[in-house]
């Protein structure tokens, strides 16, 4: 506890409160990174060959934890520091896949979704299944699979070694914090994984799990399948861009294909940022990402986009923010603020999943504070609350492979942030109030439609246009 209390005392918490609106540029952004973005303890454990004595080293290193992390209640923390304690106690006789859930376990207890080990943490180091599942609306299906199992592509899964997809989806919800639709997010690479959910008590073998349920055809199927060992060097593909079919050369099969026929938010798979025509003279903004990608730097993207704005003037705006696990909020912030008035009083459509995060949340918050009922969202609700801790750092973990993040500004929308030392101070200066975030219109991703080609999101949307641009009735 000595080094935390200099760290409590000498970096984020004075006793004495700061006003960082009186402070100069390069006062607030010494203090900002101070009290937001500090450190975890040095040095870091270095990577053992020996598992048992990698894990102590990892199990002592991340003792502190609890005390770095702020989305903790009292209770909670307490909580925490117990399994920390434990798990020191343990380490050196756990399996790799125990010792990561004993890990994630403490991170749920923040109940916060960037106090988190990350969704790399389920995906490498541990035997997984060779096919890729995704949660739809209607339900569990595989999307990707190995060529040898290429049959099963499109089947829904209805149980996993006996128990049904809701049950594990309640059983597995212990590992990660946040609302339902977040956790089941970050939770989902768990279910192709025989190591992890034996791990947890709820598979019978680490090697192999038993699917059952429905094909394509709508038959249906049992199978056992054995699992593939991962190592870390092994590619692995972010949850959301699962949906996307495979590209050329890609050691799994896809169930859709790259064609011209796809709806406009799978023709950009290597892309984050995108910009297209739509039907009755709409324009599509497709954001990924808050922040520079390889296609273009965000500031580039996002001066076209309002350029193509103001010359075509549309008769209506898509923003597609469903797949943007967030990023810098500044880097959008200008452009969300002023896109109503870009509009010139277009409808603006958000689109938003579980997977919009982060900044990406704060973005769309500041679109619709900015617009109002010019702004209509559409699809699922967002991936977190509207007051969540984020910023912070991260506890690294080399011989178990986990990057464990810890929170230390909060982040409130829907009303006043008032603590001056653990609310996020750059909110001062990116405000931002909104009510809610609720889809106005909800329209979310089923298997149905993903299969049939069709976004519901946009489907809503046009549906809407057509009856607002339809001919008034007269009786």
């Amino acid at each position: 506890m000595r080094w935390m209390l200099a760290l409590l005392v000498g970096a984020c918490a004075s006793a004495e409160p700061l006003d960082p609106s009186t402070m100069d540029a390069a006062t607030f952004d010494r203090e900002l990174a101070a009290r937001f973005q500090y450190g975890p303890p040095e040095p870091a454990p270095q990577e053992i060959a020996d598992q048992s004595a990698g894990q102590i080293a990892d199990a002592t290193y991340l003792q502190p934890f609890a005390e770095f992390d702020r989305a903790y209640s009292p209770a909670t923390r307490a909580q925490a520091q117990g399994l920390l304690a434990a798990l020191q106690r343990d380490a050196g006789t756990l399996s790799h896949e125990q010792f990561v859930l004993r890990v994630a376990e403490i991170a749920a207890l923040a109940d916060n979704g960037h106090t988190s080990i990350g969704e790399n943490a389920f995906k490498k180091n541990t035997p997984r299944l060779p096919l890729r599942t995704y949660q739809f609306a209607d339900g569990l299906y595989i999307v990707w699979a190995a060529p040898a199992f290429a049959d099963l592509l499109g089947a829904r899964i209805d149980t996993i070694d006996g128990r049904s997809i809701s049950e594990l989806h309640r059983a597995t919800r212990r590992y990660a914090g946040g609302t339902d639709a977040h956790r089941q997010r970050m939770l989902g690479a768990m279910l192709e994984s025989p190591a992890l959910l034996q791990a947890a008590g709820l598979a019978a073998s680490p090697d192999a799990l038993t699917l059952r349920g429905v094909l394509l055809s709508g038959a249906p199927y049992e199978r056992r399948i054995d699992a593939q060992q991962r190592d870390r060097a092994a590619w692995v593909s972010s949850s959301q861009r699962l949906l996307f079919p495979v590209w050329e050369g890609a050691p799994m099969a896809s169930l859709l294909q790259n064609s011209d026929a796809l709806p406009v938010y799978l023709r950009h798979s290597s892309n984050l940022f995108s910009l297209e025509s739509l039907p009755e003279s709409g324009l599509y903004i497709g954001l990924a990402h808050n922040g520079d990608a390889d296609e273009s730097p965000i500031a580039t993207f996002l001066d076209s986009a309002a350029s193509r704005i103001r010359a075509e003037r549309p008769a209506y705006i898509v923003l597609d923010m469903r797949m943007n696990g967030g990023g810098d909020y500044t880097t959008t912030y200008a452009f969300a603020r002023a896109l109503p008035q870009t509009a010139n009083g277009a409808p603006i459509y958000v689109f938003t999943s579980s997977w919009t995060f982060s900044a990406a949340i704060t973005t769309v918050a500041a679109l619709k504070d900015a617009g109002g009922e010019q702004v209509v969202i559409v699809g699922e609700e967002v991936g977190d609350r509207l007051d969540f801790w984020a910023e912070g750092g991260s506890f690294d973990l080399p011989n178990a492979f986990v990057q464990l993040h810890y929170a230390a500004g909060r982040h409130v929308y829907d009303g006043p942030c008032t603590d001056p030392a653990t609310c996020f101070w750059l909110n001062e200066r990116y405000p931002v109030r909104v009510r809610s975030l609720e889809p106005d219109i909800h329209a979310p991703l089923t298997f149905a439609a993903y299969r049939a080609l069709r976004d519901p999101a946009l489907d809503a949307v046009l549906a809407r246009e057509a009856r607002r641009h339809s001919p008034a009735r007269t009786p």
